[in-house]
Protein backbone atom coordinates (compact mmCIF):
# COMPACT_ATOMS: atom_id res chain seq x y z
CA UNK A 1 0.00 0.00 0.00
CA UNK A 2 1.16 3.44 -1.05
CA UNK A 3 1.82 6.06 1.70
CA UNK A 4 -0.57 9.04 1.81
CA UNK A 5 0.28 11.52 0.03
CA UNK A 6 0.76 15.20 1.50
CA UNK A 7 1.47 18.47 -0.82
CA UNK A 8 3.42 21.65 1.01
CA UNK A 9 3.28 24.91 -0.46
CA UNK A 10 6.15 26.96 1.67
CA UNK A 11 8.36 29.85 0.01
CA UNK A 12 11.02 29.59 2.68
CA UNK A 13 13.40 26.63 1.54
CA UNK A 14 14.74 26.04 4.58
CA UNK A 15 11.02 25.80 6.39
CA UNK A 16 10.46 23.64 3.21
CA UNK A 17 13.42 21.29 4.45
CA UNK A 18 12.79 20.78 7.47
CA UNK A 19 8.92 20.32 7.72
CA UNK A 20 9.62 17.40 4.60
CA UNK A 21 11.69 15.86 6.31
CA UNK A 22 9.44 15.80 9.18
CA UNK A 23 6.44 14.58 7.73
CA UNK A 24 9.13 11.69 4.95
CA UNK A 25 10.86 10.56 8.43
CA UNK A 26 8.74 10.51 11.34
CA UNK A 27 5.18 9.59 9.47
CA UNK A 28 6.44 7.97 6.59
CA UNK A 29 4.18 10.09 4.17
CA UNK A 30 4.96 11.62 0.74
CA UNK A 31 5.51 14.93 0.73
CA UNK A 32 5.58 17.24 -2.97
CA UNK A 33 6.50 20.23 -3.09
CA UNK A 34 5.65 23.84 -4.09
CA UNK A 35 7.26 27.31 -3.69
CA UNK A 36 4.21 29.41 -5.25
CA UNK A 37 0.94 29.70 -6.13
CA UNK A 38 2.11 28.59 -9.98
CA UNK A 39 4.28 25.46 -8.99
CA UNK A 40 1.22 25.01 -6.80
CA UNK A 41 -1.05 24.80 -9.81
CA UNK A 42 1.73 22.78 -11.44
CA UNK A 43 1.45 19.94 -8.94
CA UNK A 44 -2.32 19.96 -8.32
CA UNK A 45 -2.88 19.71 -12.30
CA UNK A 46 -0.52 16.66 -12.72
CA UNK A 47 -1.78 14.95 -9.31
CA UNK A 48 -5.29 16.52 -9.38
CA UNK A 49 -7.13 15.35 -5.87
CA UNK A 50 -4.67 12.71 -4.43
CA UNK A 51 -3.81 14.14 -1.18
CA UNK A 52 -4.29 13.42 2.57
CA UNK A 53 -3.36 17.05 3.29
CA UNK A 54 -1.99 20.19 1.86
CA UNK A 55 0.23 22.37 4.19
CA UNK A 56 -0.16 26.29 3.19
CA UNK A 57 1.86 29.32 3.40
CA UNK A 58 -0.41 32.44 3.24
CA UNK A 59 2.11 34.66 1.85
CA UNK A 60 3.69 33.54 -1.51
CA UNK A 61 5.66 35.56 -4.17
CA UNK A 62 3.10 35.40 -6.43
CA UNK A 63 -0.10 35.05 -4.15
CA UNK A 64 0.53 37.30 -1.04
CA UNK A 65 -3.17 37.67 0.13
CA UNK A 66 -4.07 33.76 1.15
CA UNK A 67 -4.91 32.81 -2.67
CA UNK A 68 -3.42 29.69 -2.37
CA UNK A 69 -5.67 28.19 -0.08
CA UNK A 70 -9.25 28.43 -2.19
CA UNK A 71 -6.23 27.27 -5.18
CA UNK A 72 -5.95 23.87 -3.53
CA UNK A 73 -9.61 24.05 -1.77
CA UNK A 74 -10.68 23.68 -5.33
CA UNK A 75 -9.29 20.12 -5.30
CA UNK A 76 -11.26 19.18 -2.41
CA UNK A 77 -8.17 18.69 -0.51
CA UNK A 78 -8.35 19.18 3.24
CA UNK A 79 -5.66 22.59 4.21
CA UNK A 80 -3.60 23.14 7.25
CA UNK A 81 -2.21 26.40 7.53
CA UNK A 82 1.37 27.58 8.59
CA UNK A 83 1.87 31.27 8.46
CA UNK A 84 3.81 33.76 10.32
CA UNK A 85 1.17 36.23 9.25
CA UNK A 86 -1.73 35.77 11.80
CA UNK A 87 -4.58 38.28 13.69
CA UNK A 88 -7.98 37.76 14.76
CA UNK A 89 -9.23 39.01 10.94
CA UNK A 90 -6.84 36.72 9.48
CA UNK A 91 -8.28 33.41 11.37
CA UNK A 92 -11.72 34.52 10.51
CA UNK A 93 -10.57 34.75 6.93
CA UNK A 94 -8.81 31.30 7.53
CA UNK A 95 -11.97 29.48 9.08
CA UNK A 96 -14.37 30.74 6.36
CA UNK A 97 -12.63 28.65 3.98
CA UNK A 98 -13.17 25.92 5.54
CA UNK A 99 -9.82 24.92 6.38
CA UNK A 100 -8.94 22.10 9.25
CA UNK A 101 -6.73 23.98 11.42
CA UNK A 102 -3.49 27.32 11.60
CA UNK A 103 -0.55 26.74 13.13
CA UNK A 104 1.93 29.84 13.78
CA UNK A 105 5.12 29.67 12.94
CA UNK A 106 7.59 29.46 15.52
CA UNK A 107 10.22 27.72 17.43
CA UNK A 108 7.66 24.50 17.82
CA UNK A 109 6.01 25.35 14.97
CA UNK A 110 7.29 22.22 13.08
CA UNK A 111 6.66 20.01 15.90
CA UNK A 112 3.61 21.08 16.57
CA UNK A 113 2.25 20.56 12.69
CA UNK A 114 3.65 16.93 12.43
CA UNK A 115 2.06 15.96 15.55
CA UNK A 116 -1.07 17.64 14.39
CA UNK A 117 -1.14 16.00 10.99
CA UNK A 118 -0.38 12.29 12.43
CA UNK A 119 -3.36 12.93 14.70
CA UNK A 120 -5.45 13.92 11.98
CA UNK A 121 -4.38 10.45 9.91
CA UNK A 122 -4.85 8.67 13.29
CA UNK A 123 -8.66 10.71 13.33
CA UNK A 124 -9.45 8.37 10.38
CA UNK A 125 -10.05 5.55 13.02
CA UNK A 126 -11.37 7.22 15.97
CA UNK A 127 -15.05 7.12 16.67
CA UNK A 128 -17.28 9.79 18.20
CA UNK A 129 -20.96 9.81 18.93
CA UNK A 130 -22.69 13.42 19.23
CA UNK A 131 -26.20 12.89 21.09
CA UNK A 132 -28.65 15.75 20.86
CA UNK A 133 -32.25 15.64 20.61
CA UNK A 134 -31.73 19.36 18.04
CA UNK A 135 -31.07 17.84 14.44
CA UNK A 136 -29.43 21.52 13.77
CA UNK A 137 -26.96 21.18 16.77
CA UNK A 138 -26.18 17.34 15.77
CA UNK A 139 -25.36 18.42 11.81
CA UNK A 140 -23.40 21.17 13.08
CA UNK A 141 -21.01 18.60 15.52
CA UNK A 142 -21.11 16.16 13.08
CA UNK A 143 -19.91 18.67 10.01
CA UNK A 144 -17.10 19.99 12.60
CA UNK A 145 -15.90 16.02 13.42
CA UNK A 146 -15.47 15.28 10.17
CA UNK A 147 -13.91 18.62 8.89
CA UNK A 148 -11.08 16.70 11.50
CA UNK A 149 -11.60 13.44 9.96
CA UNK A 150 -13.06 12.01 12.74
CA UNK A 151 -15.86 9.14 12.09
CA UNK A 152 -19.05 10.63 13.94
CA UNK A 153 -22.22 8.35 14.78
CA UNK A 154 -25.14 10.31 16.00
CA UNK A 155 -27.83 9.72 18.37
CA UNK A 156 -31.20 11.82 18.86
CA UNK A 157 -31.79 10.26 22.54
CA UNK A 158 -30.48 8.49 25.10
CA UNK A 159 -31.77 5.43 24.13
CA UNK A 160 -30.86 5.32 21.32
CA UNK A 161 -26.95 6.35 22.36
CA UNK A 162 -26.77 3.52 24.85
CA UNK A 163 -27.39 0.87 21.68
CA UNK A 164 -24.95 2.48 19.54
CA UNK A 165 -22.61 2.18 22.39
CA UNK A 166 -23.30 -1.56 22.78
CA UNK A 167 -22.87 -2.27 18.91
CA UNK A 168 -19.98 0.19 18.61
CA UNK A 169 -17.47 -0.78 21.82
CA UNK A 170 -14.48 0.92 20.13
CA UNK A 171 -16.38 4.63 20.31
CA UNK A 172 -13.91 6.62 21.95
CA UNK A 173 -15.61 9.63 22.84
CA UNK A 174 -19.28 10.56 23.54
CA UNK A 175 -20.51 14.42 23.47
CA UNK A 176 -23.88 14.58 24.62
CA UNK A 177 -25.98 17.38 25.11
CA UNK A 178 -28.02 18.30 28.75
CA UNK A 179 -31.67 19.12 27.89
CA UNK A 180 -33.00 15.99 25.91
CA UNK A 181 -36.36 14.38 26.47
CA UNK A 182 -36.74 11.05 28.50
CA UNK A 183 -33.02 10.96 29.24
CA UNK A 184 -31.24 13.93 29.87
CA UNK A 185 -27.06 14.41 29.38
CA UNK A 186 -26.89 13.31 33.18
CA UNK A 187 -28.67 10.38 32.81
CA UNK A 188 -26.91 9.51 29.73
CA UNK A 189 -23.34 9.43 31.35
CA UNK A 190 -24.36 7.91 34.46
CA UNK A 191 -25.80 5.03 32.38
CA UNK A 192 -22.40 5.39 30.37
CA UNK A 193 -20.37 4.99 33.70
CA UNK A 194 -22.37 2.26 34.71
CA UNK A 195 -21.47 0.08 32.11
CA UNK A 196 -18.17 1.54 30.34
CA UNK A 197 -15.20 3.17 32.66
CA UNK A 198 -13.21 6.22 32.00
CA UNK A 199 -10.68 4.39 30.23
CA UNK A 200 -12.91 2.51 27.73
CA UNK A 201 -14.88 5.74 27.11
CA UNK A 202 -14.75 9.33 27.75
CA UNK A 203 -17.63 11.89 27.93
CA UNK A 204 -18.21 15.63 27.27
CA UNK A 205 -21.35 17.21 28.41
CA UNK A 206 -22.79 20.27 26.40
CA UNK A 207 -25.27 22.45 27.48
CA UNK A 208 -26.35 26.32 27.14
CA UNK A 209 -26.42 26.82 30.64
CA UNK A 210 -22.53 27.59 32.60
CA UNK A 211 -23.71 27.64 36.02
CA UNK A 212 -21.38 25.94 37.98
CA UNK A 213 -23.83 23.38 39.63
CA UNK A 214 -24.61 21.51 36.08
CA UNK A 215 -20.37 21.70 35.06
CA UNK A 216 -19.97 19.97 38.85
CA UNK A 217 -23.05 17.68 37.95
CA UNK A 218 -21.34 16.23 35.12
CA UNK A 219 -17.81 15.69 36.30
CA UNK A 220 -19.49 14.58 39.70
CA UNK A 221 -22.12 11.89 37.03
CA UNK A 222 -18.68 10.55 34.98
CA UNK A 223 -17.87 12.87 32.20
CA UNK A 224 -14.79 13.46 31.67
CA UNK A 225 -14.96 17.36 30.35
CA UNK A 226 -17.29 20.22 29.64
CA UNK A 227 -18.98 22.71 26.67
CA UNK A 228 -20.64 25.60 26.96
CA UNK A 229 -22.88 26.72 24.11
CA UNK A 230 -21.97 28.50 21.90
CA UNK A 231 -17.80 27.50 21.51
CA UNK A 232 -15.18 28.12 19.43
CA UNK A 233 -14.75 25.33 16.99
CA UNK A 234 -11.31 25.06 17.76
CA UNK A 235 -12.36 24.74 21.27
CA UNK A 236 -14.47 21.61 20.52
CA UNK A 237 -11.47 20.19 18.60
CA UNK A 238 -8.85 20.75 21.37
CA UNK A 239 -10.88 18.88 24.13
CA UNK A 240 -12.30 16.56 22.10
CA UNK A 241 -8.22 15.43 21.00
CA UNK A 242 -7.32 15.70 24.61
CA UNK A 243 -10.42 12.86 25.65
CA UNK A 244 -9.66 10.66 22.61
CA UNK A 245 -5.90 10.76 23.12
CA UNK A 246 -6.41 10.04 26.86
CA UNK A 247 -8.96 7.00 25.76
CA UNK A 248 -6.16 6.03 23.31
CA UNK A 249 -3.22 5.70 26.12
CA UNK A 250 -5.47 3.64 28.78
CA UNK A 251 -6.17 1.66 25.86
CA UNK A 252 -2.89 0.76 24.99
CA UNK A 253 -1.96 0.45 28.89
CA UNK A 254 -5.02 -2.58 28.76
CA UNK A 255 -3.50 -3.90 26.21
CA UNK A 256 -0.29 -3.79 27.20
CA UNK A 257 -1.27 -5.04 30.94
CA UNK A 258 -2.55 -8.35 28.75
CA UNK A 259 0.10 -8.94 27.08
CA UNK A 260 2.08 -8.74 30.10
CA UNK A 261 -0.32 -11.38 31.85
CA UNK A 262 -0.24 -13.53 29.14
CA UNK A 263 3.40 -13.41 29.15
CA UNK A 264 4.03 -13.92 32.47
CA UNK A 265 1.25 -17.06 32.58
CA UNK A 266 3.18 -18.95 29.25
CA UNK A 267 6.53 -17.89 31.68
CA UNK A 268 5.34 -19.56 34.49
CA UNK A 269 3.57 -22.06 32.85
CA UNK A 270 6.76 -23.28 31.17
CA UNK A 271 9.11 -23.16 33.86
CA UNK A 272 6.83 -25.73 36.28
CA UNK A 273 8.25 -28.56 34.73
CA UNK A 274 12.30 -27.47 35.16
CA UNK A 275 11.28 -26.87 38.30
CA UNK A 276 9.31 -29.91 39.30
CA UNK A 277 12.02 -32.03 37.67
CA UNK A 278 14.63 -30.50 40.18
CA UNK A 279 12.38 -31.13 43.08
CA UNK A 280 12.18 -34.78 41.87
CA UNK A 281 15.56 -35.44 41.39
CA UNK A 282 16.98 -33.58 44.51
CA UNK A 283 14.22 -35.60 46.30
CA UNK A 284 15.49 -38.57 45.40
CA UNK A 285 19.08 -37.67 46.03
CA UNK A 286 18.33 -36.97 49.63
CA UNK A 287 16.48 -40.03 50.37
CA UNK A 288 19.60 -41.84 49.36
CA UNK A 289 17.72 -43.91 46.29
CA UNK A 290 20.85 -43.54 44.48
CA UNK A 291 23.30 -43.55 46.84
CA UNK A 292 24.97 -42.42 50.39
CA UNK A 293 25.62 -38.74 50.37
CA UNK A 294 28.66 -36.97 52.54
CA UNK A 295 27.73 -34.26 54.94
CA UNK A 296 28.50 -31.56 52.82
CA UNK A 297 26.68 -32.88 49.50
CA UNK A 298 23.50 -33.26 51.61
CA UNK A 299 23.61 -29.77 52.90
CA UNK A 300 24.07 -28.44 49.03
CA UNK A 301 21.36 -30.44 47.87
CA UNK A 302 19.08 -29.40 50.38
CA UNK A 303 19.55 -25.63 49.62
CA UNK A 304 18.85 -26.92 46.12
CA UNK A 305 15.49 -28.41 47.10
CA UNK A 306 14.51 -25.72 49.41
CA UNK A 307 15.63 -22.97 46.54
CA UNK A 308 13.01 -25.38 44.01
CA UNK A 309 10.03 -25.13 46.50
CA UNK A 310 10.73 -21.44 47.21
CA UNK A 311 10.57 -21.51 42.70
CA UNK A 312 7.51 -23.54 42.30
CA UNK A 313 5.76 -21.26 44.70
CA UNK A 314 6.20 -18.45 42.93
CA UNK A 315 5.94 -19.43 39.43
CA UNK A 316 2.35 -21.02 41.28
CA UNK A 317 1.80 -17.58 42.34
CA UNK A 318 2.68 -15.79 39.41
CA UNK A 319 0.14 -18.18 37.13
CA UNK A 320 -2.87 -17.12 39.83
CA UNK A 321 -1.75 -13.27 39.15
CA UNK A 322 -1.84 -13.50 35.60
CA UNK A 323 -5.66 -15.46 35.54
CA UNK A 324 -6.76 -13.34 38.03
CA UNK A 325 -5.75 -9.88 36.57
CA UNK A 326 -6.50 -11.14 32.81
CA UNK A 327 -10.47 -11.61 34.55
CA UNK A 328 -10.40 -15.12 33.40
CA UNK A 329 -11.01 -16.31 37.09
CA UNK A 330 -13.53 -18.61 36.72
CA UNK A 331 -15.31 -19.41 40.65
CA UNK A 332 -17.27 -22.94 40.91
CA UNK A 333 -19.35 -21.55 43.76
CA UNK A 334 -21.72 -23.69 46.04
CA UNK A 335 -22.83 -24.12 49.10
CA UNK A 336 -20.60 -25.72 52.10
CA UNK A 337 -19.23 -25.67 55.65
CA UNK A 338 -17.03 -23.48 55.93
CA UNK A 339 -16.11 -24.15 59.25
CA UNK A 340 -15.01 -27.98 58.27
CA UNK A 341 -12.66 -26.01 55.42
CA UNK A 342 -11.18 -23.65 57.71
CA UNK A 343 -10.62 -27.05 60.28
CA UNK A 344 -8.82 -28.62 57.17
CA UNK A 345 -6.35 -26.06 56.51
CA UNK A 346 -5.65 -25.29 60.20
CA UNK A 347 -4.60 -29.24 60.02
CA UNK A 348 -2.13 -28.76 56.95
CA UNK A 349 -0.57 -25.32 58.63
CA UNK A 350 -0.05 -27.17 62.28
CA UNK A 351 3.31 -28.46 60.50
CA UNK A 352 4.79 -25.68 59.72
CA UNK A 353 3.89 -23.88 63.16
CA UNK A 354 5.07 -26.98 64.88
CA UNK A 355 8.45 -26.49 63.35
CA UNK A 356 8.97 -22.91 65.09
CA UNK A 357 7.13 -24.40 68.28
CA UNK A 358 4.10 -21.68 67.44
CA UNK A 359 0.31 -23.18 68.62
CA UNK A 360 -2.68 -22.39 66.94
CA UNK A 361 -5.83 -21.73 69.16
CA UNK A 362 -9.02 -21.86 67.69
CA UNK A 363 -12.23 -20.30 67.55
CA UNK A 364 -14.14 -21.88 64.87
CA UNK A 365 -18.51 -21.76 64.96
CA UNK A 366 -20.60 -23.46 62.68
CA UNK A 367 -21.69 -21.17 59.88
CA UNK A 368 -24.59 -21.99 57.58
CA UNK A 369 -25.55 -20.53 54.56
CA UNK A 370 -22.33 -19.80 52.95
CA UNK A 371 -21.62 -20.86 49.34
CA UNK A 372 -17.44 -20.16 48.04
CA UNK A 373 -15.21 -21.86 45.73
CA UNK A 374 -13.73 -24.70 47.95
CA UNK A 375 -10.39 -25.09 46.04
CA UNK A 376 -9.88 -20.90 46.04
CA UNK A 377 -10.84 -20.36 49.50
CA UNK A 378 -8.45 -22.88 50.65
CA UNK A 379 -6.15 -21.18 49.00
CA UNK A 380 -7.22 -17.49 50.81
CA UNK A 381 -6.93 -19.46 54.33
CA UNK A 382 -3.25 -21.36 53.40
CA UNK A 383 -2.23 -17.72 52.07
CA UNK A 384 -3.38 -16.21 55.79
CA UNK A 385 -2.39 -18.79 57.89
CA UNK A 386 0.74 -19.39 56.04
CA UNK A 387 1.69 -15.65 56.50
CA UNK A 388 0.57 -15.65 60.54
CA UNK A 389 3.07 -18.53 60.54
CA UNK A 390 5.76 -16.85 59.11
CA UNK A 391 5.81 -13.43 60.97
CA UNK A 392 5.52 -14.72 64.03
CA UNK A 393 8.51 -15.64 66.23
CA UNK A 394 9.11 -19.01 67.40
CA UNK A 395 7.26 -20.26 70.64
CA UNK A 396 4.48 -18.07 70.51
CA UNK A 397 0.90 -18.57 69.08
CA UNK A 398 -1.47 -17.61 66.21
CA UNK A 399 -4.97 -17.35 67.15
CA UNK A 400 -7.93 -18.40 64.13
CA UNK A 401 -11.69 -17.62 64.95
CA UNK A 402 -14.12 -18.16 62.31
CA UNK A 403 -17.69 -16.52 63.45
CA UNK A 404 -21.18 -14.99 62.47
CA UNK A 405 -21.18 -10.96 61.63
CA UNK A 406 -24.64 -10.25 60.89
CA UNK A 407 -25.24 -11.17 57.38
CA UNK A 408 -21.14 -12.18 56.97
CA UNK A 409 -19.37 -15.11 57.71
CA UNK A 410 -15.97 -13.59 59.16
CA UNK A 411 -12.63 -15.48 58.88
CA UNK A 412 -9.79 -13.96 61.35
CA UNK A 413 -6.18 -15.01 61.77
CA UNK A 414 -4.14 -13.29 64.08
CA UNK A 415 -0.17 -12.93 64.57
CA UNK A 416 2.45 -12.19 66.91
CA UNK A 417 4.57 -10.32 64.59
CA UNK A 418 5.75 -7.11 64.47
CA UNK A 419 2.43 -6.16 62.69
CA UNK A 420 1.39 -3.53 60.03
CA UNK A 421 2.82 0.30 60.04
CA UNK A 422 -0.15 2.79 59.73
CA UNK A 423 1.40 4.09 57.09
CA UNK A 424 2.01 0.82 54.94
CA UNK A 425 -1.78 -1.06 55.41
CA UNK A 426 -2.97 0.63 52.12
CA UNK A 427 -0.44 -0.90 50.16
CA UNK A 428 -0.91 -4.68 51.25
CA UNK A 429 -2.99 -6.14 48.57
CA UNK A 430 -0.64 -4.63 46.07
CA UNK A 431 1.00 -7.33 43.64
CA UNK A 432 4.89 -7.94 44.67
CA UNK A 433 4.96 -5.60 47.19
CA UNK A 434 7.20 -5.99 50.31
CA UNK A 435 6.86 -4.37 53.84
CA UNK A 436 9.08 -3.36 56.42
CA UNK A 437 7.88 -6.30 58.39
CA UNK A 438 10.14 -9.76 57.40
CA UNK A 439 9.61 -13.18 58.15
CA UNK A 440 10.79 -14.52 62.00
CA UNK A 441 12.36 -17.83 60.45
CA UNK A 442 13.65 -16.29 57.49
CA UNK A 443 10.91 -17.70 55.20
CA UNK A 444 10.38 -16.52 51.41
CA UNK A 445 7.74 -14.43 50.58
CA UNK A 446 6.95 -13.35 46.63
CA UNK A 447 4.86 -10.86 47.52
CA UNK A 448 2.28 -12.18 45.71
CA UNK A 449 -0.14 -13.51 48.56
CA UNK A 450 -2.12 -11.07 49.72
CA UNK A 451 -2.79 -9.95 46.45
CA UNK A 452 -4.06 -13.09 45.77
CA UNK A 453 -6.13 -13.42 48.69
CA UNK A 454 -7.89 -10.05 48.17
CA UNK A 455 -8.43 -10.38 44.45
CA UNK A 456 -10.06 -14.31 45.18
CA UNK A 457 -12.46 -12.80 48.17
CA UNK A 458 -13.64 -9.87 46.06
CA UNK A 459 -14.39 -12.14 43.17
CA UNK A 460 -16.97 -13.85 46.08
CA UNK A 461 -18.63 -10.62 46.86
CA UNK A 462 -16.46 -10.45 50.60
CA UNK A 463 -13.90 -8.23 51.81
CA UNK A 464 -10.12 -8.29 53.09
CA UNK A 465 -9.21 -5.98 55.50
CA UNK A 466 -6.39 -5.59 58.43
CA UNK A 467 -6.35 -4.18 62.00
CA UNK A 468 -4.00 -4.34 65.24
CA UNK A 469 -4.15 -7.77 67.00
CA UNK A 470 -5.37 -7.64 70.88
CA UNK A 471 -1.61 -8.32 71.97
CA UNK A 472 0.80 -7.13 69.54
CA UNK A 473 0.93 -8.24 65.80
CA UNK A 474 -1.78 -7.97 62.66
CA UNK A 475 -5.12 -9.15 62.53
CA UNK A 476 -6.30 -10.26 59.12
CA UNK A 477 -9.95 -10.44 58.77
CA UNK A 478 -11.87 -11.99 55.50
CA UNK A 479 -15.66 -11.40 55.28
CA UNK A 480 -17.80 -13.65 53.02
CA UNK A 481 -21.61 -13.08 52.50
CA UNK A 482 -24.25 -15.24 53.76
CA UNK A 483 -27.29 -16.68 52.20
CA UNK A 484 -30.64 -15.75 54.01
CA UNK A 485 -32.05 -18.27 55.27
CA UNK A 486 -35.53 -19.22 54.09
CA UNK A 487 -38.44 -17.52 56.14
Amino acid sequence: MSSPRILIVEDSPSTLRELRRALETELGFTVLTAGSLAEARSVLDHHGPDFFLAVLDLVLPDASDGEIVAAVRAYDIPVVVFTSQFDEATRHSILAQDVIDYFIKNECAIGDLTAAVSRLWRNRNTRILVVDDSTSMRTFLKDELRRYMFQVFEASSGATALRLLERNPDIAVVITDYLMPGMDGLELTRRIRNRWGRETVAVIGVSVQSEMPLTVSFIKNGANDFLTKPFHREELYCRTVMNVEMVERSRSLIELNDLKNRFLGMAAHDLRNPINGIRGFTRMLLDGILGPLNTDQRGILSTVHEASNDMLLLVNDLLDVTVIESGTLELDIVPGPLQELVRERISFAVLAAGAKNIQIIQNIDDIEGCAYDNRRMAQVFDNLLSNAIKFTPADSAVRVALHREGDKAVFSVSDEGPGIKAEERELLFESFRKLSARPTGGESSTGLGLTIVNRIVTAHGGSVWVDDAPASGATFHVSLPLTPSPA
